[in-house]
């Protein structure tokens, strides 16, 4: 692993670190209010839940439309 892709890891825990410490005062409704909610002590983002990635991947595939020709 490079030390740019170390230094890239360790501002991403920070951030995730200091988004937690920032939240953690806010009640439940607040961090609905803007996107989070609570999950066992950790805040989590409303979207981009692994359950909805999940659901989506599951979908089938829509066929492509037939273009028109020009001629």
């Amino acid at each position: 692993m490079s030390i740019i892709a170390l230094f890239n890891l360790a501002k991403e825990y920070l951030e995730a670190r200091r988004t937690n410490q920032v939240f953690r005062h806010l009640d439940n409704h607040y961090l609905k209010d803007i996107g989070f909610y609570r999950d066992n002590g950790h805040i989590r983002p409303l979207a981009g839940n692994k359950d909805l990635e999940s659901q989506s991947k599951e979908q089938a595939p829509v066929p492509p439309r037939e273009q028109p020709s020009d001629g």
